[in-house]
């Protein structure tokens, strides 16, 4: 298996598992909105992608944010997305991709990476906690749905 970080040419390649991520979550599926906005992210650099290959083809990504932490006064990633094609599941494609996501924080002399799933994904759950991940029980977190 080999990891990548995406460019614009790899933007067809990843857009299968981001639309597979999208399934998961049972939002709609548009392939054409869905390669804008991954071509956008990139070309904007406006997120950082990673995607692992096994036999030359994609089987897992995650997409960070940068965002920067008030109080630590640095800059801190949000990692948005993670998806592994279920043939791909339980080989360390996502433990590959969490140690990059890591690494990238460590470069960039973050002080954090947060992320959120969903409370019945315990499979995530775990591997996440498994990867030194802490879930935060001190603060909630709320959101505004604007359309």
């Amino acid at each position: 298996m080999k990891l990548f970080t995406a460019q614009l040419q790899d933007v067809k390649k990843i857009l299968p598992l981001y639309l597979g991520y999208r399934a998961f979550y049972q939002v709609p599926e548009s392939a054409e909105k869905a390669e804008k906005f991954l071509t956008d992210r990139i070309t904007n650099h406006e997120s950082v992608i990673y995607f692992v290959e096994k036999d030359g083809v994609p089987v897992g990504f995650t997409q960070l944010y940068p965002l920067f932490c008030s109080l630590e006064m640095k800059r801190i990633w949000l990692l948005y997305d993670l998806y592994v094609a279920p043939e791909a599941r339980k080989s360390g494609v996502a433990q590959q991709l969490i140690a990059r996501a890591d690494q990238l924080a460590k470069e960039t002399d973050s002080a954090f990476i947060m992320l959120s799933t969903a409370t019945d994904n315990v499979k995530a759950q775990a591997l996440y906690e498994k990867e030194g991940y802490v879930k935060d029980t001190q603060f909630f977190v709320y959101n505004k749905m604007l359309g």
